[in-house]
């Protein structure tokens, strides 16, 4: 399996990058991060990856001049960057370098397939023996020292940092969703702390992204550090009380920010995805329409203050909206599609399986268990 090493100043778009594609069934694994050039040169050292998903405007030292000493030091390290500035300079300096490819933010999961589709040819050929054994060992999830099979998290995050991001108010109750799942190991397992601190990471990203200080997201002994916060709890219902009260001071503090132009406007296009997103034409021009703005500022301003485009948003609707029809039962699956504004049952049902992992049947015989 290819190794892929994802370098971006930004936290969040690092998780939402690591989080969004299906790497593996793409015969690819993300090995290792790093928010900047020089902490990439340090992880590309020891982790030796095949591609690098490097973001061109970066502090200490730019994608280009990465991509430069990169190359200087691993001759078949592929190189794509990542950016949002769609200039012809940078696409100059960029095949000078010697970098395969060019994704423009925003992009998405077919965007992102096709690339590695093109870099593919690209990459070194992997040994066959090797690279069974490798497949096969990370093809299983991991499993608990009492020998049951742990919990993925990786949807529930996802679902997660875009609601922090989308300022979903539901998002307390994906926390719980992900403790529940992990109760399933031994309070003090290792993997379930290693999932425990990767949710405490994402809120503490979003803080610090926002400009919150620890000691406004601490209630008291702001200098703990949060793992031994996190052990300090106990036991799984002290560590849910704990992690939601954490989750839910964060998003007050948020609140309670002095709105500016650009989030009432955010807020208005999502109160009007809110009221029309069962609407199967429903567009981000339509929703610019609706709050009387050209689209292309609507876009502009919901992928700054949400970090995901609008279409992001409509899905995310709908698909919260279809979970919470399945489980009140008693409803046919093509009702349901229409109901959340798709029009063709088999595509919702795809979606579905693509946000939550499962199929809304599959979902639905889950929930009655």
């Amino acid at each position: 399996m290819y190794k892929v090493m994802i370098v971006d100043d930004e936290p969040l778009f690092r998780d939402y990058l690591r989080l969004k594609m299906d790497w593996q069934r793409h015969g690819f694994r993300v090995c290792c991060e790093a928010r900047n050039g020089q902490e990439a040169l340090l992880e590309a050292e020891k982790h030796q990856p095949h591609l690098a998903l490097v973001d061109i405007n970066m502090p200490f030292m730019d994608g280009i001049e990465l991509a430069v000493k990169l190359k200087e030091r691993f001759e078949r390290i592929v190189i794509v960057f990542i950016s949002g500035h769609n200039e012809f300079e940078y696409l100059q300096k960029a095949v000078r370098t010697g970098v395969q490819d060019y994704l423009l933010k925003p992009f998405n999961e077919e965007e992102m397939s096709a690339m590695l589709a093109r870099i593919r040819p690209k990459l070194p050929q992997l040994p066959r023996e090797r690279e069974a054994d490798k497949e096969g060992a990370e093809g299983n999830r991991p499993v608990s020292p009492a020998g049951q099979e742990a919990p993925d998290l990786s949807s529930i995050r996802d679902v997660i940092v875009l609601g922090l991001r989308m300022k979903d108010a539901d998002i307390l109750e994906e926390v719980r969703k992900a403790i529940r799942q992990l109760r399933g190991c031994k309070w003090g397992d290792e993997y379930a702390d290693a999932m425990m601190m990767g949710l405490v990471s994402l809120v503490l990203t979003f803080a610090g992204e926002r400009g919150f200080s620890y000691s406004r997201v601490w209630d008291s002994e702001g200098d703990k550090p949060p793992f031994e916060r996190l052990k300090a709890c106990g036991s799984w219902d002290g560590a849910e009380e704990w992690l939601t009260a954490l989750y839910r001071r964060v998003i007050q503090l948020t609140e309670d920010v002095k709105p500016t132009k650009a989030s009432n406007l955010f807020a208005a296009a999502i109160h009007y995805i809110e009221q029309h997103y069962a609407d199967a034409d429903l567009s981000a021009e339509q929703v610019a329409g609706g709050v009387y703005v050209d689209p292309s500022y609507l876009r502009r301003v919901f992928r700054k203050e949400s970090g995901y485009s609008i279409v992001d948003h409509i899905t995310h609707i709908r698909m919260k909206k279809a979970r919470a029809l399945l489980l009140e039962g008693n409803r046919k699956l093509a009702d349901i599609s229409e109901s959340v504004g798709y029009a063709d049952p088999n595509y919702f049902s795809k979606s579905f399986k693509k946000r939550f992992g499962v199929t809304p049947t599959e979902y639905e015989q889950l929930v009655r268990k």
